[in-house]
């Protein structure tokens, strides 16, 4: 969720280097092993597994969780799209992902501006509804209307383009807004609207929301980096873990059957709408004690 977050959060100027604390390895090592299935066998970013449990049991602040998060994301996405080309060459449509991404990081920006100006409390929790209403339906427990979009990037098609268009700019203003979004949104978006991503193209669509998050992690990585904000042990700690459980996500993907993958994936939804109604739930509470 983090990776498009960070690149609207930054400013160029420096900050301090992170301060070195220690974290619970274990936490750490299992959080990674988690993140990097989950972010290739799904599609999304990861952080929104690894942020809360870096922080809830790594003993790793949350702002510390959050960059380092976003690091690792890029080298879990970037082997997973070698990974995935090796293993399903033409699940990841390149030209799909690119335009997500591109409006993904408009979205971030005009999210930032709206956070200024909108009810703050009352969008998160229409978005958790949101969140959970997808959900629902992803999983086949509410009625689902077929996908009616023939997909095509190209002049042939210019609804399907608007469209990929729209979702990508929609996910990067969630995601600035709550710090959800990216894979999370992008994923259902695709397969409940375009022909080529419903049913057993649920696989493609979660291959094409892995390779957008790609450029994107890395642009934030680099904005993170050059502000020093980065923890390098973390990173150093984490990352061939997930790297490695990242290849075995994407095999993971081609063993599982996609109902359940649909399952899997509505269950993170669940858990991505309980983590916005409880920061909703902890600001209200810091505010009136």
């Amino acid at each position: 969720m983090h990776y498009i977050t960070a690149v609207t959060n930054l400013t160029p100027q420096a900050s301090p280097p992170v301060t070195q604390q220690v974290f619970s390895r274990p936490w750490a090592y299992a959080t990674a092993v988690l993140a990097g299935v989950a972010s290739t066998l799904l599609g999304v970013g990861g952080g929104v597994i690894m942020v809360p449990l870096l922080s809830s049991f790594a003993n790793v602040p949350i702002k510390r969780a959050a960059s380092a998060s976003l690091a690792i994301i890029t080298i879990v996405a970037f082997v997973g799209v070698v990974a995935q080309e090796i293993n399903a060459p033409g699940d990841m449509l390149f030209d799909a992902a690119a335009m997500l991404a591109a409006t993904a990081l408009i979205g971030a920006y005009i999210g930032r501006w709206l956070n200024k100006v909108l009810p703050e409390k009352l969008f998160r929790v229409i978005f958790a509804l949101l969140l959970l209403f997808s959900a629902l339906r992803l999983a086949g427990m509410l009625p689902v209307a077929s996908a009616h979009l023939e997909y095509g990037v190209d002049a042939q098609h210019p609804v399907a383009v608007a469209a990929l268009l729209g979702m990508g700019l929609f996910a990067g203003i969630t995601t600035s807004l709550f710090g959800v979004g990216g894979g999370i949104v992008v994923v259902p978006m695709l397969a409940m609207a375009f022909d080529r991503f419903s049913g057993e193209g649920f696989r493609t669509a979660t291959a094409t929301s892995l390779a957008m998050i790609l450029p994107v992690s890395i642009f934030g990585s680099w904005l993170h980096w050059r502000a020093k904000n980065i923890d390098l042990d973390l990173v150093k700690a984490m990352s061939p873990l997930a790297a490695l459980a990242a290849i075995g996500g994407v095999f993971l993907k081609t063993v599982t059957p996609v109902d359940a993958l649909k399952w899997i994936f509505a269950v993170l939804m669940v858990f991505a709408a309980i983590q916005i109604v409880w920061l909703v739930l902890r600001r209200s509470r810091a505010i009136h004690a």
